[in-house]
């Protein structure tokens, strides 16, 4: 299964192809350019990293115990300083395609005509706004151009409140919106930082209040059950009921989340949460930023998987292929409201976004990307499949089209999550030419997201890489070569402490009970054990009125009534996320902290 490890694939491509075929995407003949480049002449890849600490702060973490340096991409292909290549199973931001030739050209010819804003006519804006509004349902007829997925997002949460003149915000578990200060406090994932406890996310979590996550693997409602979708929805309603009663503004999710480990909802979950949501004078927002532009393979926008047809859609990294561009689609009536607060983007719109905008959705269209991203991600689906047959390690496998995660675990009953194999695995992908994502909230699954426009090929030779890095791990434990999963840091019994002191006294002895104990040498897995037992008082209806903290990061009475939020976060005590070292969240191997926030 070792699908051309050896030998790498044709140097230079020049798709051709005059039909569909499974093979690859139908792609009109257009010269790609050589992808490879010996000629590199730039500054060594050691002066780089010397230049990277005395310039930029510590916080802009780079992936890989040996940070890797890019130089040049060509469609689904990355290339190092040394001229090695790389396949991108990572990048949903080159959407269609590292330095496409279309998206190239387009650009350059808007850069060398003019570059002006949108309080000057140009007739590109128009046409592209058009363009786009045709991928939407008619009710979604609105657009306002930004510069990135966290811009949009912010701007989404800004017309929801103007709109309804409410302040509270709903959003997930794990989430990831992006790091405007808004989206900051939306995006739990956030919440534990680098370091053992996040001091920013606090701050910017004010009214906006945290529902538990539909997970399927671990939750209370898992897969198969026909109850998950109205399940988790009525956590979402225990939300609003105990958090925001009367000040709902909104609801905002992810169609699929992404950094939070590749986490499909169950069939009908969005439809009932949105119900819900708009029945308590809500809007709904659907965050498109990783799933959007036909990336699920059967529908062009992930929130068509589900039925449903927001209030507000959010879209941003692949609508300009890795150019700075980002949009809000909304419905009329919610933007009028808006009209009123003199909003303008100095560089939202431009001609020269607007032109890679364009040239990204007519490739979409032209080269049948869509369809590709379907038929390679069943095949990728079907290989994983038949992986995870073959290595207990793998505990769960699970995406839509070209958006999948691959779960490890120490044991696959157990659901255990095994946060340091990944980290190995996802370090030996990279030596052997493949470039994936880690993530979830247990740093646990391998992201698996790239260009839409790979081929047969390329989905055997991800799986390929997965198959040997697996083996490998299976053999060095065998061999007794590897060293123990670390236990969790000494935390329990300051969530015990916790728990008691905010009035949950209930479910802090559930917590000791199920933990076994409150040292780490009783049970150093215990993030689990509280999730579990806070997702069961959420759903529970013996005390509607109790306020169930699921991040441990918000006090409706101290947030609300006096605009400050309480020092919960100190000390790393989120049990919700991953204990076991210091990278929470998102990509870290080996000690290099990351929190997804370019996933």
């Amino acid at each position: 299964f070792f699908f051309g490890l050896s030998s790498a694939m044709e140097l230079v491509r020049t798709w051709s192809v005059s039909s569909t075929t499974d093979e690859g995407p139908l792609v009109k003949k257009r010269k790609v350019k050589p992808a490879f480049t010996p000629q590199y002449q730039g500054p060594a890849k050691r002066d780089i990293v010397e230049a990277r600490k005395q310039h930029l702060s510590d916080g802009q973490y780079t992936f890989y115990k040996e940070p890797l340096m890019l130089v040049e991409g060509a469609m689904q292909y990355i290339f190092d300083e040394q001229g090695r290549r790389y396949l991108d199973a990572y990048s949903n931001v080159c959407h269609i395609g590292h330095c496409h030739p279309h998206v190239v050209e387009a650009v350059q010819k808007a850069m060398a005509t003019v570059l002006t804003n949108t309080r000057y006519l140009h007739p590109t804006i128009a046409l592209y706004a058009e363009r786009l509004k045709q991928r939407f349902p008619p009710e979604l007829d609105t657009v306002f151009f930004v510069n990135s997925g966290s811009e949009a997002n912010d701007l989404a949460v800004r017309l929801a409140r103007v709109h309804t003149q409410r302040s509270g915000v709903v959003a997930l578990q794990h989430a990831y919106h992006g790091t405007t200060a808004v989206c900051t406090g939306l995006s739990t994932c956030l919440a534990p930082g680098t370091k053992g406890g996040c001091t920013d996310w606090k701050y910017c979590a004010r009214d906006i209040w945290i529902a538990p996550n539909p997970d399927l693997v671990r939750g209370v409602f898992r897969k198969g059950d026909p109850k998950a979708a109205e399940g988790y929805a009525e956590m979402v309603q225990n939300t609003i009921n105990t958090k925001c009663p009367d000040d709902v503004a909104g609801f905002i999710a992810e169609s699929i989340q992404g950094v939070g480990g590749q986490v499909v909802f169950p069939p009908g979950y969005l439809k009932a949460v949105y119900e819900k949501v708009r029945a308590a004078g809500g809007v709904c927002i659907a965050d498109e930023v990783q799933v959007g532009f036909g990336r699920t393979g059967q529908c062009y926008w992930g929130f068509e998987t589900q039925g449903v047809v927001p209030d507000i859609v959010t879209l941003g990294k692949p609508i300009g292929n890795g150019f700075p561009l980002a949009a809000v689609v909304v419905k009329r009536h919610i933007a009028k409201s808006f009209d009123d607060c003199q909003y303008f983007n100095t560089a939202g719109g431009n001609p020269v976004s607007c032109a890679a905008g364009l040239a990204v959705l007519e490739s979409i269209e032209e080269d049948k990307l869509q369809e590709n991203a379907r038929i390679q991600g069943e095949y990728c689906m079907q290989l994983l499949e038949e992986l995870k047959a073959r290595h207990p390690r793998v505990g769960d496998v699970r995406g839509m089209g070209l958006f999948m995660g691959v779960e490890l675990m120490k044991e696959r009953h157990s659901l255990e999550p095994a946060p340091e194999a990944t980290a190995r695995v996802f370090e030996r992908c990279k030596e052997l030419g493949l470039l994936i994502g880690k993530g979830g909230p247990y740093n646990n699954v391998l992201r698996i997201k790239p260009p839409i426009c790979v081929t047969r090929d390329d989905i055997e030779f991800i799986v390929g890489c997965l198959e040997r890095a697996l083996q490998e791990e299976a053999e060095l434990e065998e061999q007794g070569r590897v060293v123990s999963e670390p236990s969790a840091s000494d935390v329990n019994l300051l969530v015990y402490n916790y728990l008691k002191q905010n009035g949950f006294g209930h479910l802090a002895t559930q917590f000791k009970q199920e933990t076994g104990g409150l040292k780490k040498e009783d049970n150093p897995f215990y993030g689990l054990k509280l999730q579990s037992v806070l997702a069961a008082a959420a759903s529970s209806s013996v005390r509607p009125q109790e306020h169930v903290d699921y991040e441990g990061a918000q006090k409706i009475s101290d947030c609300t009534a006096t605009g400050t939020c309480p020092d919960l976060k100190q000390n790393g005590t989120n049990g919700l996320h991953d204990e076991a070292h210091p990278a929470t969240n998102g990509h870290a191997a080996n000690g290099h902290a990351a929190n997804g926030h370019t996933a």
